[in-house]
Formats: C-alpha cells, structure tokens, sequence
C-alpha cells in the first residue's frame, strides 16, 4: 500500500487524463480538463502543503450561531398546492425554491458531515430545515460542482431519478455510476428548455475536486432558470470576477431573485480567488443586476476560519457602504418560508 499510493500520484501527473469535452475555441477548456480564464495558473494551484496550513488554523468556537426554523412541512405543501411562489434556505446552499408550479433544489446536502465518510470531516453545526425525506416532490436539482459540502452522495442516492438532475460538464458520469441516470450535463452560456424550465449554465469562478488525483477535471457553473418570466439565479461556489458577473447581468439581468455565497472566506492568502466575503458578495449582487438576494454558504459547516455569526454582520456594513437597502440582500433563518414576488 505505501508504494501502491505514490504510484497512483506518479502516474497521475504523468498520464493526465483527457478531457472528452474539449472545445479549444473556449477559455475555460484545457486537453486535461477545465480551468477559470481569468485567473492564472499559479493562483489556481492549490499545494497540499498550503492546505493543510490552512486546515490547522484556529476555528471559533460554535455557540447558539445560527438559529433554525423547523419548517412546516405541511404550509410547504398547501403553498405548492395553491400555486405560491416561495423559497426556504435549508442550510449551506441548499435552497427549495417554487415558481409557477415548479419546484427546484440546489446543492442538497443533508448529511451531518461534508465528507467522503461520516465518521470524519467537517460536521454540521445547524440541522437541515427540512429532512431529505420530508421534502416534497421536486421538478429539478441544480449541482454547481463536485465538492463534498455541494455533490453530496448520500442526498443523491435518497433523492434518487424522480428528479432531473442538472450538472456540469463532467458530473454525468459520476451520477450514472451511482445509479442514477435522469441526468443532463451542460458547459457554460448551454441554454435549454427541462420540464417547462429555462435553463441556463453560466460562469462562476472555482474549481473542482473529489479525490486527491482530480482537479479541474470536471466543469463548476452558477445557473439561471425562467420560469413564467420570474428569473432565479444561483450562484454555486465562486470567487469574485467582475467580468464574469457582469457578462451574466448584462446578457441575463435583472434578476427577480439571487442566492449568493457570503461565507468561508477566511482566511483570505487561501480563499480569495475561489471564495467571495461579503463584500465582494455584494459586488455580485450589483453586477448581475439582482433586484433581491439572499445569502447561502454559511452558517452550518466550520469550512473555515472568519467567526461563524461575521458573515451577515459584515453583509449589513457592505450594504450600507454600497447605499443598498438592507432589505434586498436578505440572511433569514435557515427554514424560514420567504414568499416570493416578482419585481416590477
């Protein structure tokens, strides 16, 4: 085993595996994979060496942070049955969102640890507003990328091929090898029409990773959907990139209602290029031309080092520097039911 393991790194660096999807005329396309245009090799790399500096950093202590709504299954259930827009923010970034008769998840995890096992790993400190096997039928799930705290095994096999899932490039294979097969893979700026959904696979900056041996070998996006005119945008995972967002607003823009990222941003030396704080969230917010947002990506896993209740603190001041009103960019209870309007 001790020279079985180095082997498989030796022969990992030296036979690359090959990138069936590339397109050379695209940016964010390599022979080996996918890669983020803007930003340089160098600042892409993560050594181990590097992260396991930055997993030894110091983590605050967890006390009463977040505070849970356990959501009424049964309201969510009569809201769907009379045809009321709403979402729930379930935890992480995981959100249940119904529009016009459709219902849509994002990123489930509803594991207690973020981790290829679950004796190991980063562990919740704020249950899921609704269990996986409380929530009701869903139309479509969107994946942004392949990390642990994002493509959670154990929520894809219970939620199974009732709905379709929506993945990047990449992912297909992953998800058929699991059992499931109701899945559609897109690169970025794919349009489509799903179950009466219109879809959109769009740029985010980040990067991919489910083994030691693979990096960037299977594509990252934020995604947009339309549905009666109500447009939803998610951003996944990112860093901030002024062209990327504000390609999206002016291709995609306004939209009625975003969920983007405001923490595990510390400590920045390791974060910036791949995790947004709430300052450049609200960068995003502005670029993408969001009328409401909502903050997602904090508040249940310790993945980092800013203390854990900083993220909606420091959203607050962000806003108030920008003149935003306080209101449009949102951090409600995890399991809050927020009703939705489309804005005029």
């Amino acid at each position: 085993m001790r020279v079985f393991f180095p082997l498989l790194v030796f022969l990992s660096l030296i036979f690359p595996k090959s990138n069936k999807y590339y397109d050379h005329s695209k940016s964010h396309h390599t022979p080996e994979g996918f890669t983020n245009p803007y930003l340089s090799l160098e600042n892409q790399s993560k050594s181990f060496s590097s992260f396991w500096k930055m997993m030894k950093e110091e983590r605050p202590k967890v006390s009463g942070v977040q505070k849970i709504i356990n959501t009424d299954i049964s309201v969510i259930r009569s809201k769907i049955s009379t045809q009321k827009d709403f979402m729930v923010w379930i935890g992480h970034s995981t959100i249940l969102i119904h529009i016009s008769g459709k219902t849509i998840l994002t990123d489930p995890i509803f594991s207690n640890r973020c981790s290829p096992v679950q004796f190991l790993g980063p562990k919740r400190y704020s249950d899921p507003a609704i269990s996986v096997e409380n929530l009701p039928e869903v139309d479509m799930i969107l994946i942004s990328h392949n990390h642990y705290d994002h493509l959670d095994r154990n929520s894809v096999i219970k939620l199974g091929n009732k709905p379709i899932w929506i993945v990047p490039l990449g992912l297909k294979d992953w998800f058929n090898n699991e059992g499931i097969t109701n899945v559609r893979e897109y690169d970025w700026w794919d349009e489509d029409i799903v179950k009466g959904i219109k879809l959109y696979c769009l740029p985010s900056q980040h990067w991919s990773k489910r083994t030691i041996l693979n990096s960037f070998e299977t594509l990252w996006a934020s995604w947009a959907v339309e549905i009666n005119d109500f447009r939803f945008w998610f951003a996944g995972d990112t860093g901030y990139n002024q062209y990327l967002f504000r390609e999206i607003g002016d291709k995609l823009g306004p939209f009625d209602l975003s969920a983007i990222p405001i923490g595990a941003y510390e400590p920045r030396w390791f974060m910036k290029n791949f995790h947004v704080n709430p300052d450049e969230s609200v960068m995003i917010h502005h670029d993408v031309k969001c009328q409401k947002s909502v903050g997602i990506h904090w508040g249940t896993f310790g993945l980092s080092t800013e203390p854990f209740d900083a993220p909606p603190k420091l959203l607050k001041e962000a806003l108030i520097k920008n003149n935003i009103g306080i209101d449009e960019f949102i951090t409600p209870k995890i399991g809050k039911i927020i009703e939705l309007e489309k804005s005029e």
